[in-house]
């Protein structure tokens, strides 16, 4: 993570903006931070949730099925 001020980092993502809009924009990204933060903090201390986010967020199984399929139209139907 960077060791830089907030302003200064919206001031690279955002060179145009007033000094309000800079205010504005790190309070609105301070909250976003602290919605995540408790969203993450209520998912962990509920072990039934933690494991349904778990189930969720998780990588999905590879195909298990390698072998070549035919299509129906090469297929004889009888």
């Amino acid at each position: 993570m960077e060791n830089t001020p907030a302003p200064a980092r919206l001031k690279k993502l955002f060179p145009d903006l007033s000094d309000a809009e800079y205010a504005a924009l790190d309070a609105w990204y301070a909250g976003y931070a602290a919605i995540i933060l408790r969203m993450y903090e209520r998912i962990t201390n509920d072990p039934a949730a933690y494991d349904r986010f778990l189930a969720l967020t998780s990588p999905l199984p590879r195909p298990t099925m390698t072998g070549k399929v035919d299509s129906p139209r090469q297929t004889k139907h009888t």
